[in-house]
């Protein structure tokens, strides 16, 4: 697939009988962190809301990339189409460019880069405060997102990183996890906090052919991002294309994003296909990778009243029996006494080798964890092979 080839979908044009949301322009004049410069932004408020219930929130980093109705995006349409549906919960946009003070946006760089608190607290203390003075919005983290494309993909994730109190839901497209002591320590800062990982929600996006400058590969960068949010166990999705530097492809899968996003929040009409036990019952082909070697087995799970039981068929061990497995939100989660073959595995430590596996209807992708010392995993994928009845 070319980059010519995605294309916006239903849920991201205008459709007939879906109560239009209404765009306002504002503008903060002065910023107390942000000294001498102004920021304009704009507000999308859904037909739905209403004062007497708190509505959502989702801010967005370089906004007029995101709201125009003839843009790659389109996140008010999208927004019309989803929360009719009730896809996605009554939720306002709030679209911020970066500030001005000489040259257009030539503030940006300082904003949406250093890796600190100060772009979370000008929206959480300045844009929000401001809000809430005309608005009635939830105050809980749960109700509140953060998007952003390049530099404003970095600055959405840091926001939330550095506030996961107030932030629990991020969109990053083609984001800049790249200069040194820049995005480019995320990778490592998110693997130290594997078995404490933050709450946050991580929603990446990026192209085979993304920018490859002075300051880092784009691509690499991002495949790195992936790989440490898989490590450290967190909440993720990682779409990578066939495009560049813009918006295209995240903005052709922008709906399904959403409704990723925002699936499990209360009132959502949440499709429950693929999530439920029933849906990861039968025989799975996997394929462990140790060191370039793949090791192959076949995973056969059976439905016991409410709970899960399964058996792992090994190639070397034979039947190695399941002590836990459970299934939850994509997930697919189980552990095993550490057979004679795979003692020899990393340092040999290990008693109990555990797997963690993002399931996606017929296929799942994850990794294999070993060694409690040094907490390395192997990467694992897999395919259905039958579908037990």
């Amino acid at each position: 697939m070319s980059n010519s080839d995605y294309k916006l979908g239903q849920d991201s044009v205008r459709q007939p009988g879906v109560p239009e949301g209404v765009v306002q322009k504002r503008r903060l004049e002065d910023s107390s962190i942000y000294p001498d410069s102004a920021h304009d932004f704009w507000v999308y408020v859904p037909d739905q809301y209403q004062d007497s219930e708190p509505a959502c929130v989702m801010f967005f980093q370089d906004g007029e990339a995101y709201f125009h109705s003839e843009g790659e995006v389109r996140a008010p349409m999208v927004f019309d189409n989803l929360i009719h549906k009730r896809e996605m919960p009554v939720c306002l946009g709030v679209f911020v460019n970066p500030a001005s003070k000489e040259d257009l946006f030539d503030q940006r760089a300082k904003e949406y880069v250093p890796l600190n608190d100060d772009y979370a607290r000008f929206l959480l203390e300045e844009i929000l405060a401001q809000l809430e003075q005309d608005f009635n919005l939830v105050v809980d983290r749960e109700g509140r997102a953060i998007c952003g494309m390049s530099d404003g993909g970095l600055c959405a994730f840091n926001a939330a990183w550095h506030r996961s109190d107030a932030f629990s839901k991020v969109v990053s497209h083609i984001g800049s996890y790249t200069r040194l002591h820049g995005g480019s320590d995320y990778p490592y800062l998110i693997r130290e906090t594997r078995g404490n990982p933050k709450p946050i929600r991580v929603f990446l996006q990026d192209g085979e052919n993304d920018i490859n400058l002075v300051q880092g590969n784009w691509t690499h960068a991002n495949i790195a991002m992936a790989s440490a949010l898989m490590y450290a166990r967190y909440d993720y999705r990682f779409e990578l294309g066939t495009g560049g530097h813009d918006l295209k492809h995240g903005g052709a899968i922008f709906a399904d994003t959403l409704r990723w996003l925002w699936r499990d929040y209360p009132g959502v009409v949440h499709d429950t296909a693929g999530t439920s036990l029933d849906s990861v019952v039968g025989d799975w082909g996997l394929v462990v990778n140790f060191g370039g070697d793949e090791r192959h087995s076949r995973l056969k799970i059976r439905k016991e009243a409410s709970r899960l039981g399964a058996v792992l068929l090994d190639d070397l061990d034979g039947e190695l029996e399941i002590s836990e497995i459970d299934f939850n939100d994509e997930i697919l989660r189980y552990e095993y006494a550490t057979p004679p073959s795979q003692k020899t595995w990393g340092k040999g430590t290990s008693r109990v080798m555990s797997a963690w596996l993002k399931v996606s209807g017929e296929s799942l992708e994850g990794a294999l964890s070993m060694d409690e010392e040094i907490q390395m995993d192997l990467p694992v994928r897999g395919l259905r092979v039958s579908l037990k009845r």
